[in-house]
């Protein structure tokens, strides 16, 4: 139904309105956009909207969790539990991943490198930091290049909120 009336809006769009809908804010359906490229009589470009994104990552991470509930992981423990994959470290993850999409609109690769940033974060450890991705210098929202910034770095101890067998 969606599907229909979405065509119906666009097709009547010019005689009507003699109005161009040039872009398309898509939710994450896989049926109408292509539909509406192959019906529609001007060319059209999907927008994706950056909150159904988020949401599809946090829906990804539960999916995860409930898939993998019972199996032990690399550590002998369970995926879900106290210091684990729980709820509010997924809502975490898929804030930092919006603001992270949100903040570097203009630039794939500074999206990129932002979104690996927050696994990169997360995954590190005193042993092994993996900071690469983490934005440098003494303003950082990393509290360890802040700490590189000031030549302080070998002070600063990481807090494994969540375990590295839950990470990889």
């Amino acid at each position: 139904m969606e599907v229909d009336g979405m065509k119906e809006i666009f097709q009547r769009s010019v005689p009507l309105r003699n109005a161009k809908y040039i872009k398309y804010i898509g939710d994450g359906d896989t049926k109408t956009f292509p539909e509406l490229q192959r019906t529609a009589p001007y060319s059209i470009e999907k927008v994706e909207c950056v909150g159904h994104i988020q949401k599809r990552m946090g829906a990804r991470l539960r999916k995860l969790k409930t898939m993998n509930r019972g199996k032990k992981l690399s550590d002998g423990k369970s995926i879900s539990g106290k210091n684990r994959l729980t709820d509010k470290f997924i809502d975490t993850i898929t804030t930092y991943y919006g603001n992270a999409i949100r903040q570097n609109n203009s630039s794939v690769s500074d999206m990129r490198q932002a979104i690996w940033a927050i696994y990169c974060h997360y995954r590190s450890t005193d042993e092994e930091p993996m900071h690469h991705f983490c934005p440098i210098g003494d303003t950082s929202w990393c509290k360890y290049q802040k700490a590189v910034a000031t030549n302080s770095a070998s002070l600063l101890k990481h807090k494994n909120i969540v375990p590295i067998a839950i990470m990889d």
